[in-house]
């Protein structure tokens, strides 16, 4: 419902209309970094023209050294003077889209060689592209050095990372066959990457004080989780929808969440009212237990807040959403088996749920964050960072990371200064 009180048709999904449609809009301007074949990392967006004027912006973090497509995302219908903004804030010049196309798809195809798949947002981002075809002319781009792959440390890659990237270059091209450079001549094209410059500050911060802690105080280096299980599951089973992995449930959630966002946001008795009423009305719809267990929880009625996530999880136990938000909420709140046993006393997120082919990405930070709390809870330093490091990089766009994140990092500060 509008604001004026008129029933409107809501439009698809940005991803949906990317997927299905953004190949039928003119291509339109395209940009890369200055400097990229000095750095052999490359900034680039491509456009797409709507009718209206507005543009839809591909961006593409592209490692040409080894690595491929480390970062891709998209700006649905903006306006050609936030592109420019953008072309600004990675210092681009203008190219023509078959050169960025093979620089794109060539360093792609070299990293898949190299055992390293693309960026998971490159699932929606390649759309925004032409399809690899024969009707791209084939432009000669050098990836690696000389052929061979060259891996340059990055700013954000700590000790578990670059293991990870070693061990991969070792299976898939062999040990003595690639390059490995560990000094910061990379890293200026490393941090020239796309996205709020105050989140790539933060990353450092976090990184830095991470790797001063392997460094200087860890002794213990037993850990119950493997980075590298947790990242295959990211890679492979996380798609990009937010609360389900089905996709229409999805669709109706974030539709039911912008229509009443400001009774969810407001905490009152009167909201907590409506949105009893809410439930009622949309007996379907899970995700209106989430909103009344988050209301019952901040009005202090624990007593109602756990009877409605019991029924709310009766209702619906392929919700996993609500599981893992109501075992992280138990966490939280010190009750760290009860939590844990709601995630089904398992490390990883697939093993927890095996039924679930794939997962939102919303299920996997949830599950991570609360993992994460959980280990800081049993005093386990060591296994919160393992899930802090999957965090991270999300850090702005969930809560639960932002607090789990900092709560690390507090605890790795206070373990540092504890030892000094």
């Amino acid at each position: 419902m509008a604001k004026s009180g008129k029933t409107v048709q809501l439009f698809q999904k940005p991803e949906n209309f990317i997927k299905t449609r953004a190949r039928g809009l003119q291509l339109g301007s395209c940009f890369i970094s200055r400097d990229w074949i000095g750095a052999g990392m490359a900034n680039i967006l491509v456009s797409r023209k709507h009718t209206n004027g507005n543009v839809t912006l591909g961006f593409y973090l592209v490692d040409l050294k080894c690595l491929g497509i480390k970062d891709a995302f998209f700006k649905f219908s903006v306006s050609e003077d936030e592109m420019f903004d953008l072309v600004d804030y990675i210092n681009g010049e203008e190219i023509e889209y078959d050169h960025a196309h093979n620089i794109i798809y060539g360093a792609e195809a070299f990293a898949n060689d190299c055992g390293f798949k693309p960026h998971k947002d490159w699932s929606v981002a390649q759309y925004i592209l032409e399809e690899d075809d024969d009707h791209i002319p084939l432009i000669d781009i050098e990836f690696g050095e000389a052929g061979v792959p060259a891996y340059y440390i990055g700013p954000n890659d700590n000790p578990a990372k670059i293991k990870q990237i070693l061990a991969t270059l070792d299976k898939n091209v062999g040990a003595g066959n690639y390059l490995f450079y560990e000094n910061d001549e990379f890293e200026e094209g490393e941090l020239n990457g796309f996205g709020n410059e105050d989140i790539s500050d933060f990353k450092q911060i976090y990184f830095d004080l991470i790797n001063d802690y392997y460094n200087d105080v860890r002794f213990n280096n037993a850990t119950n989780l493997d980075n590298d299980l947790i990242v295959e599951v990211l890679n492979n089973m996380v798609d990009t929808t937010f609360y389900s992995a089905n996709e229409d449930l999805d669709n109706e959630i974030v539709e039911c969440i912008d229509l009443n966002q400001h009774i969810f946001e407001e905490q009152s008795n009167e909201s907590l009212s409506q949105i009893q009423k809410l439930l009622v009305k949309n007996p379907d719809n899970p995700y209106f237990y989430i909103e009344l267990f988050l209301q019952y929880k901040l009005a202090n009625l624990n007593y109602k807040a756990n009877e409605i996530a019991q029924k709310g999880l009766t209702l619906f136990p392929d919700f996993l959403y609500l599981r893992i938000f109501v075992a992280h909420a138990a966490i939280i709140d010190q009750e760290l088996e009860k939590g844990f046993e709601l995630l089904n006393s398992q490390y990883y997120l697939n093993q927890a749920f095996p039924q679930r082919t794939s997962f939102s990405e919303g299920e996997f930070m949830f599950f991570y964050a609360a993992l994460c709390q959980y280990f800081l809870g049993k005093d386990n330093l060591e296994d919160a960072i393992v899930c802090s490091a999957v965090l991270v990089n999300n850090i702005y766009k969930y809560e639960c990371n932002e607090n789990a994140v900092l709560s690390v990092m507090e605890a790795v500060k206070n373990r540092i200064e504890g030892r000094n």
